[in-house]
């Protein structure tokens, strides 16, 4: 049924070049071969009516993404003595939803809830992650599981980083999830709407 979203992890040359085509359209930032190509991490990418319409990274290379885009370099050293062991950190990086599916609610909580289920699937002890957005980054703090390490301003853009703990992963998520919906959809009743949709993820999940 092409109207229910499919979510999968992605490890084919031609859908990674894909992927990192429409990110690069939609961020303006490159993501190296030699990154999505790495073993260690997972590239996620939801696809709907035969469209990619958006995905993430799940990183476990300590060499952080988040870092090199999100914090100046005399800064780095700083952020990572906030962290505790390296190895139990995973990244997530490289979110995007398609411009034109931004003001889809039921993309975007198909998204939002597809990676809730890829972390308490792959994920480690901890979570890093980072964004330039101003309005992801109030989304993040709406939740007292995200915990703001670092602010930055690189290349005349806000600049925040966040970690959060494993155990507090799913509740932290569908408090944003929770958020969207009593700002987008005023009609629905949240939890009613998070079952639905963690329902059609599970159901699509491969």
């Amino acid at each position: 049924m092409n109207f229910i979203p499919t979510f999968k992890q992605i490890t084919n040359h031609e859908e990674l070049s894909n992927f990192s085509q429409k990110y690069f359209t939609c961020s303006g930032l490159p993501i190296p071969d030699d990154y999505m190509q790495n073993e260690i991490n997972r590239v996620f990418a939801v696809y709907w009516k035969s469209e990619l319409v958006g995905g993430f990274i799940l990183g476990r290379d300590v060499n952080f993404r988040t870092l090199e885009f999100f914090a100046k370099k005399e800064k780095q050293s700083k952020v990572i003595d906030q962290l505790e062991e390296l190895s139990n950190y995973t990244e997530i990086c490289c979110f995007w939803i398609q411009k034109k599916h931004r003001t889809n609610t039921y993309i975007n909580m198909y998204i939002w809830l597809a990676m809730t289920y890829a972390l308490r699937m792959y994920g480690t002890q901890y979570f890093l992650f980072g964004t330039c957005s101003r309005s992801l980054a109030r989304l993040y703090a709406q939740t007292p599981k995200s915990i703001q390490i670092h602010r930055d301003r690189i290349n005349n853009k806000a600049t925040f980083i966040f970690k959060a703990h494993r155990s507090s992963c799913v509740s932290g998520m569908l408090e944003i999830i929770s958020h969207k919906l009593k700002r987008t959809v005023k009609t629905l009743e949240p939890p009613k709407a998070i079952s639905k949709f963690s329902n059609y993820v599970k159901a699509a999940m491969f």
